[in-house]
């Protein structure tokens, strides 16, 4: 159960993608860092890393987002969401009113 839980939350966060520019643009690699290789890690059961990072969320949506991955299963560890969040923040956050 732990392992489709967590194939879930892979798949929600992927979901969410890969720096996917708006069309007609060339796609770029996501911003390196241990924020990446933990979505990359845990995240990628469930989601393309793609849709983890298409999206566009402001702090609070991201860190909803995260610990809603981890009550569906996300093995993190109360250090490793801090990451993933500050990560998700620093490189596909929004200010409020903005969210996508």
């Amino acid at each position: 159960m732990l392992t489709k839980n967590l194939s879930r939350l892979v798949l929600l966060l992927a979901a969410a993608g890969t720096c996917t520019m708006a069309a007609g643009q060339q796609r770029t690699a996501p911003p390196p860092g241990p924020g990446l290789k933990l979505i990359n890690e845990r995240c990628a059961f469930c989601h393309t890393t793609a849709q983890v990072l298409r999206v566009r969320k402001t702090p609070e949506a991201w860190r909803t987002t995260v610990r809603l991955m981890v009550d569906r299963g996300a093995e993190l560890s109360p250090s490793e969401e801090k990451v993933m969040i500050n990560y998700l923040n620093t490189h596909f956050g929004v200010r409020k009113g903005k969210q996508r």
